[in-house]
C-alpha cells in the first residue's frame, strides 16, 4: 500500500513509518523539519538520526517543505498515495495559542490543503490525527460522540479541522478517520513535554512543580499511539472517530511520585496552581477502537515511564 505521511519526522510518525516500512509498504513523507525554537537543529537532526534508525529506507521517500504550499503537496500527490495520515502539526498546544497568527494556518489551512489534494488526486482514505483537547474539560468515560467543548485555540484548530475533513468527505466521497491521542509520551520525545520535563526535574532532584496536581491526563505511550493510528488507517472501518490512547488517566501528582520512585530521586512534589491553558481531563473511553480496530494498548504507564527512563540514561548527552 502507498502511504502519505505528513509530520513523518515527529515523535509518533517516525514510530509509524518503522512498522509500515518493514511491512514493505511505500511511504511518502511530508515535513519541514521546524524545531520550533524547543531544541538546536543539529539536536533535531540528531534526534530525527535516532528516531529513523530502524525505517526500511528502500521503502521511503522524504519531501522536505511545508504543507502550506501547493507545490509541495503536487509533489507527494503525484506518487498517488493510497492512504493519506496527517500528523503535521505544532507539538505543543501552547505554542498555538502563544501565536496564533502563525499557529492556526499551520493547523487548519495545512489540512484543507491536503483534504483538497486528496480528493482530487483519489486518496482511499485520510486519516486525521486530531487531539483530545477538542473535548475541553471532560469526565472519565469520554466517548468520541460526547460533546466538543475546547477550552483553547489550539483544541479549537483541531476540532476544525475535524469539521473540514467531514465536509470534504460529504461533498467528495472522500473515507475518512479522525483519532484522537492524549498525551503521547516515550522514547524520543521533545524535551519541554511534560513527562519529559518531570524526569528532568527528578533526575537533578530538583521540585517538580504542577498546576493542579489532581487535573488527570490519559498518558499513551508511543508505540500504542502509533500502532492505534495504524490499525485506524489499515481498518476497512471509516468515516467515524477513535480515541487513541492507555483508557486509563492518572493525575499529574501520580505521575510525578511515579517518576520519583523510578528513578530513585529526592525530588519533592509542590502544586502551583491551575494553568489556564490547559483544561481539567480524565480517562477517554476506548471501547470503540478496541471492538471495530482491535486495538489494545500494550504498555501500562509504569512500563511506558519505564521505558523511557532507560531511553533518557542512554541518550542524554549524545541526542
Amino acid at each position: 500500500m502507498k502511504f502519505l505521511i505528513t509530520g513523518g519526522l515527529g515523535f509518533i510518525g517516525t514510530k509509524i513509518i518503522e512498522k509500515l516500512s518493514n511491512e514493505g509498504h511505500s511511504i511518502t513523507v511530508v515535513d519541514n523539519k521546524d524545531t520550533y525554537g524547543i531544541i538546536s537543529s543539529e539536536g533535531l537532526a540528531d534526534l530525527i538520526k535516532w528516531r529513523t534508525r530502524n525505517w526500511d529506507q528502500n521503502n521511503v521517500q522524504i519531501i522536505n517543505g511545508d504543507l502550506l504550499d501547493r507545490d509541495v503537496c503536487l509533489k507527494a500527490f503525484r506518487l498517488r498515495p493510497e492512504v493519506v495520515i496527517h500528523l503535521a502539526t505544532y507539538p505543543r498546544a501552547k505554542v498555538v495559542d502563544n501565536d496564533p497568527i502563525v499557529g492556526i494556518p499551520k493547523v487548519i489551512d495545512t489540512t484543507t490543503n491536503l483534504l483538497w489534494h486528496s480528493s482530487k488526486f483519489g486518496a482511499k482514505k485520510f486519516v486525521y490525527v486530531s487531539s483530545s483537547m477538542v473535548y475541553g474539560d471532560f469526565i472519565d468515560g469520554t466517548r468520541e460522540d460526547s460533546d466538543t467543548k475546547p477550552q483553547n485555540i489550539y483544541g479549537e484548530a483541531k476540532l476544525t479541522g475535524e469539521r473540514l475533513t467531514k465536509l470534504f468527505a460529504k461533498r467528495d466521497g472522500l473515507n475518512y478517520v479522525i483519532v484522537r491521542p492524549s498525551g503521547v509520551y516515550g522514547p524520543g520525545d521533545l524535551p519541554d513535554r511534560v513527562v519529559s520535563k518531570f524526569f528532568e526535574k527528578a533526575m537533578k532532584n530538583e521540585i517538580i512543580e504542577l498546576h493542579n496536581g489532581e487535573n488527570k491526563v490519559d498518558f499513551t505511550y508511543r508505540q500504542d499511539a502509533a500502532y492505534g493510528i495504524i490499525k485506524a488507517a489499515q481498518s476497512d472501518v471509516a468515516n467515524t472517530s477513535f480515541n487513541i490512547t492507555a483508557g486509563n488517566a492518572t493525575s499529574l501528582r501520580t505521575l510525578a511520585e511515579t517518576i520519583i520512585d523510578i528513578t530513585g530521586s529526592k525530588s519533592e512534589v509542590q502544586d502551583v496552581g491551575m494553568h489556564k491553558l490547559y483544561p481539567m481531563r480524565g480517562t477517554l473511553d476506548i471501547s470503540r477502537a478496541k471492538d471495530l480496530l482491535e486495538y489494545e494498548p500494550k504498555f501500562t504507564l509504569r512500563q511506558g515511564l519505564q521505558s523511557y527512563y532507560d531511553w533518557i540514561r542512554q541518550y542524554t548527552g549524545k541526542i
